[in-house]
């Protein structure tokens, strides 16, 4: 689990402000740089924070976790109203 998640997190989250993310998952940055960099791996008490990591991803929380090798988000869209939040996302499947 730990090589897929570091893989993954480390090719999706390339560029984006780690600062602002660990805040909206309401996590510590350092926190989510050590998931990033595989120094530290979740634990049940963040599964919270993970559904919303994946959320923003445009991943399921078992691709997260396990690995999206088998699909390609090819755009995705995300988007607030009402305090709700929404996902659209076009993917390629294998």
């Amino acid at each position: 689990m730990e090589t897929k998640l570091h893989e993954i997190l480390e090719r999706r989250l390339k560029g984006e402000n780690l600062s602002q993310l660990a805040r909206d998952l309401g996590i510590s940055k350092s926190l989510l740089a050590d998931w990033v960099s595989s120094r530290r791996m979740p634990s049940l008490k963040n599964v919270g924070a993970l559904k919303k990591l994946a959320t923003h991803l445009g991943l399921s929380l078992e691709e997260l976790l396990l690995g999206d090798d088998d699909k390609k988000v090819i755009t995705s869209l995300l988007f607030e109203d009402e305090k709700r939040k929404y996902s659209i996302q076009i993917t390629r499947v294998k």
